[in-house]
């Protein structure tokens, strides 16, 4: 194979005239081509930024949310807490008011009870005491048979 100068010139000639019209004819179309190409990347950076940008400013906003959920979390526990203490205060309060009324009424009840019997008392030996005198004076008797009704009557 032989390398001619003509053939090289003629080479370089169809190369260069081919760029030119390459050039005119292309070159508007590559330029737009990468330009807009450019302008597309551009526009999906941006778009990315924005994005990271909006989830870092969601990430911040959730954080806060938390840090503010758990102290909501502490301060209904505490409330919770204040509420059940006032609760049981509440039920032993009522529980010991209710023990002491029904230990006042069990005592009003005891007392009256005592006064009733007391009365039945009295007045069984108020009857007897009069059963007695009218079997005493039923009949005239010396001190040995009124001894010995008095004592019958204690023994019935």
């Amino acid at each position: 194979m032989d390398i001619h100068p003509e053939d090289v010139v003629i080479s370089l000639i169809n190369i260069t005239v081919l760029f030119i019209l390459l050039r005119f004819i292309l070159w508007k179309h590559v330029i737009r081509f990468l330009a807009e190409r450019k302008n597309r990347v551009q526009s999906e950076m941006d778009n990315a930024e924005k994005h990271r940008n909006e989830a870092e400013t969601l990430r911040n906003e959730y954080s806060e949310k938390l840090g503010g959920i758990e102290e909501q979390r502490q301060e209904i526990l505490r409330e919770s807490r204040q509420k059940a203490g006032e609760e049981s205060d509440k039920i032993l309060k009522e529980t010991h008011e209710r023990a002491k009324d029904m230990l006042d009424d069990a005592e009003a009840r005891i007392t009256a009870e005592k006064e009733q019997a007391l009365e039945e008392a009295q007045l069984d030996i108020t009857s007897l005491a009069t059963e007695m005198a009218s079997r005493i004076l039923e009949r005239e008797i010396s001190e040995q048979d009124n001894a010995g009704v008095v004592d019958e009557f204690f023994r019935k």
